[in-house]
């Protein structure tokens, strides 16, 4: 009886997973802006002389000056990356990003 049972599962198994291709694609994330950069700049500046001992201070700070080079480039995708280590190096979380606002 039990082979009976077994030779039987594989068919009752029901096939729930969608084709890769059916699913809905996510949206795209909103590109970074000057003013993304900006925010986060001016909350590290304010953050910092509170943080400026923290062990990862030195890292921070130069990951700040990093993001600010990248932002002055126009390359803000990068900018706010190295802005949001710099934050998380001294233990601040990020501001909420402008562009995640902005109407898709």
């Amino acid at each position: 009886m039990t082979g009976l049972a077994l030779a039987a599962a594989p068919a009752a198994a029901p096939a729930t997973t969608a084709p890769a291709a059916a699913r809905p694609a996510s949206p795209a994330a909103p590109a970074a802006t000057v003013a993304d950069c900006r925010n986060l700049l001016k909350q590290f500046d304010v953050a910092w002389p509170a943080h400026r001992d923290s062990a990862r201070g030195a890292t921070a700070h130069h990951s700040r000056d990093v993001g600010e080079a990248d932002c002055e480039a126009g390359r803000y995708a990068d900018a706010v990356h190295n802005l949001r280590r710099a934050l998380h190096d001294i233990g601040v979380k990020p501001v909420k990003l402008a562009s995640a606002a902005a109407p898709r």
